[in-house]
């Protein structure tokens, strides 16, 4: 029980969605003459998205009293759409890199297709975003093959904590392989490499 307690918690999907964003902003840097000015104005758009999503997550329940199908789900679902698209916007805005803006399109829209789907079914978020962003980082580039075990841990530990049934489980890893391969096999994510702009 502890083992899966704690890949559970330490592969959560805000924390783990946020260090591939910084993956993914540091792999982009690596191709740009940025300067500090270019990482700080970086590293601060990221703290704001992320800080606009924790808080969105955190008091979206408090805020609307009502129960909203999918509960805590939809608010964290909602929240990562809010901070991808102010890094979509400003990644894209000061051309900053070419990568980055491709993974917040493909995040928002997991999310937007979470929104819909967790009144209905309960997918495991965990799983589906973990192995979207692991998904993502291995077609960039192949060194981050490793990355795939994440969700696959987590696909057992969410059934070993009784917090989804193999079937949740399971069907959220297909779901964020399904979703990743087609914006693969589309031509939108990058391979092996990337074009930055300073």
């Amino acid at each position: 029980m502890v083992v899966d307690a704690a890949v559970s918690g330490v592969f959560a999907p805000e924390l783990l969605v946020t260090v591939v964003t910084i993956v993914l902003a540091g792999y982009e840097l690596l191709t740009t003459d940025a300067g500090w000015r270019g990482v700080t104005c970086r590293v601060a758009t990221v703290l704001v998205a992320f800080v606009l999503a924790f808080g969105i997550y955190q008091g979206g329940p408090e805020t609307v009293s009502a129960s909203v199908p999918g509960g805590e789900d939809f608010f964290a679902s909602l929240g990562l759409i809010a901070g991808f698209v102010v890094i979509w916007f400003a990644w894209h805005r000061w051309e900053w890199g070419d990568l980055l803006p491709v993974y917040c399109l493909l995040l928002i829209g997991t999310s937007a297709v979470h929104l819909v789907v967790v009144p209905f079914w309960d997918v495991s978020s965990h799983v589906v975003y973990a192995a979207v962003s692991t998904g993502f980082l291995t077609f960039v580039d192949r060194r981050f093959v490793a990355s795939l075990l994440v969700p696959l841990g987590l696909t057992w530990s969410r059934v070993a904590l009784e917090a989804h049934t193999v079937v949740e489980s399971v069907g959220g890893l297909v779901f964020a392989s399904v979703i990743v391969a087609a914006a693969f096999f589309a031509g939108t994510i990058p391979k092996n490499g990337v074009a930055g702009s300073p």
